[in-house]
């Protein structure tokens, strides 16, 4: 989840998503307004699936469609032992098809605990965009799924993981998590409840709308902050109960 690994991920498979990305300068581009999916099947008028392309050196998967199903409500985003491209593994990604400005985004899911491997969400545009590079990150590795990692881009200049610790195993069932962005703040949620929160003045934080990320991954299997990534012989899988997104009052498209 970390920033430069983040945002190379989104710019991996921007690149190779001819098809489904428009570039666009931020200034005319439509912007998306509020949702909630609860993920009844897939809306692909909302979404895409990443699919046929890894996203670097730090990854030890690539984006497979099949990684992604609909099962009982909630969408499944797995790891398996298929190999993809030049990659052992897949893993999943699904993302919005339009970009979202300022307000509250929060997905409730359920992380997975296993070396090796990230339960990621995040909001990003950048170059394939013909934007700047903004960024706004949180994850569960799966090392310590008692922990969350949160982080930010503005403008190209990454800010550290600051990691919280939840008081619960984000393994074992499902929570909220989420973040309002403002202008002049950014505040990471978990269950509804602020647990950090940025200011700057405007133009020091993330200011460009960009598209919302769900992904599950691994690593090379090397590293600590991962850890190593042993595939234990069975898919792995993430699961989202729903996603939402209520635009901040005073950029309220009309």
């Amino acid at each position: 989840m970390r920033r430069c690994r983040t945002a190379a991920a989104a710019i991996g498979l921007l690149l190779m998503a001819g098809s489904t990305s428009t570039l666009a300068d931020a200034s005319t581009r439509r912007i998306g307004t509020g949702f909630e999916d609860s993920f009844l099947k897939f809306d692909l008028t909302r979404w895409h699936k990443g699919n046929g392309w890894s996203n670097g050196t730090y990854m030890g998967c690539a984006w497979n469609a099949r990684n992604l199903a609909v099962q009982g409500g909630n969408l499944m985003l797995s790891i398996t032992g298929d190999r993809a491209g030049r990659e052992q593994y897949s893993c999943a990604e699904y993302q919005t098809n339009q970009h979202y400005g300022y307000g509250i985004y929060q997905v409730n899911l359920k992380a997975v605990r296993a070396d090796g491997v990230m339960t990621s969400v995040s909001h990003y545009t950048g170059p394939p965009f013909n934007d700047p590079w903004d960024e706004i990150t949180m994850g569960i590795a799966g090392k310590d799924t008692g922990k969350l990692e949160v982080s930010y881009v503005s403008n190209g200049t990454p800010h550290r993981d600051t990691v919280i610790d939840l008081g619960f195993d984000a393994a074992a069932d499902f929570h909220t998590y989420g973040f309002e962005w403002k202008p002049d703040r950014i505040t990471w949620l978990v269950d509804g409840k602020p647990v950090h929160t940025v200011t700057g003045a405007p133009g020091s934080l993330p200011m460009v709308p960009g598209r919302l990320y769900l992904q599950f991954w691994n690593g090379i299997g090397a590293g600590e902050w991962l850890k190593p990534f042993k595939y234990p012989g069975h898919p792995l899988t993430a699961t989202v109960a729903w996603v939402s997104y209520r635009e901040e009052a005073s950029t309220l498209n009309n």
